[in-house]
């Protein structure tokens, strides 16, 4: 009777759930590590404390397979580079098994049958009505997120679907996080130091000037993030 009461209480403190995470997905087509490294400094230079520690999707799809002897390179390199790669996506059997023998999870994948162009149903916007201070972490999962105050410097917001800001918005804003190229950002001052939608982005320095603390909306317009002035 002890162990089966020890059993259940064992059983009750872990809890399986699954739920939406805003992991950066990082598409990888160069087999060459040194390369991958230049060009992956170079596009993390101005937003590297962002993505600092951050977990990672590698999307390794374009990868021949031929280049599954170099997946354990370019791990070190993603990791060097502050990244935590976490799960993968591959097209090559050996590319699975090369990621895998190196400790990545397999990202799991919609079943064949399911329709993926219908809409999901989107959870209740999440509401923040305090300022949001540098540090602070805010993911509205399945939804949209408003904030009625400014964002500071350092502070990160994350919504798979729009987000809107009615103050100042100072810190990082990233958008459809889910892959949603039709999310938007609205800012009442757009003076972010980055912003991001469905896995484009921009830093700081990456904003014209006819924009920046200015009233703005960011959408994704021929593949390109687009700014536009707001109605």
């Amino acid at each position: 009777m002890r162990h089966d009461n020890l059993r259940s209480a064992a059983q009750a403190s872990l809890r399986l759930r699954g739920r939406t995470h805003p992991f950066l997905t990082l598409e990888v087509a160069e087999t060459d590590p040194a390369l991958l490294e230049e060009a992956l400094a170079a596009k993390l230079s101005s937003t590297a404390s962002f993505f600092r520690h951050a977990p990672v999707l590698l999307d390794l799809a374009a990868l021949p397979a031929e280049a599954a002897s170099r997946v354990p390179e370019m791990l070190a390199v993603i990791r060097r580079l502050g990244l935590v790669p976490a799960a993968f996506r591959a097209r090559w059997p050996e590319i699975d098994r090369a990621a895998l023998a190196a400790g990545l999870g397999r990202m799991l994948e919609a079943e064949a049958g399911q329709d993926m162009t219908l809409p999901c149903d989107r959870r209740p916007t999440v509401i923040v009505s305090e300022p949001v201070r540098s540090g602070q972490r805010i993911y509205a999962a399945e939804a949209d997120l408003v904030v009625l105050h400014s964002v500071s410097p350092g502070a990160q917001l994350l919504a798979d679907g729009c987000i809107h800001v009615y103050g100042a918005l100072r810190g990082s804003a990233s958008a459809g996080v889910g892959d949603d190229p039709h999310a938007r950002i609205f800012a009442k001052n757009m003076d972010a130091e980055m912003l991001s939608i469905a896995g484009l982005w921009l830093g700081a320095e990456d904003i014209p000037a006819e924009w920046v603390k200015r009233p703005a909306q960011l959408r994704v317009a021929d593949g390109w993030l687009r700014f536009a002035p707001l109605p």
